[in-house]
């Protein structure tokens, strides 16, 4: 029996991956293998275009909260003065 590296659970060697977490221990030797070999491109160019893509989904995701919360505010505007 091993540890999971991501969850600690303990494991079978044979195991392809971890029933409580899901990571797949062949991508996670890899990985650790890259890392310790010093070859990082892959891993930094994948970091850089999700950060920008992440960046954008953000911007997005804000700009469709204070739009609702505007058509929100108006609603309620316009419900106040019916009561008037």
């Amino acid at each position: 029996m091993v540890s999971c590296p991501q969850c600690q659970t303990e494991v079978s060697e044979a195991d392809a991956e971890c029933p409580k977490c899901g990571i797949l221990f062949s991508k996670w030797k890899e990985r650790e293998s890259n890392v310790a070999s010093g070859n990082l491109s892959k891993y930094t160019t994948l970091a850089n275009a999700t950060s920008s893509e992440f960046n954008w989904a953000i911007l997005v995701i804000v700009a469709i909260a204070v739009a609702g919360l505007f058509y929100f505010l108006a609603q309620n505007a316009k419900e106040a003065m019916k009561d008037i």
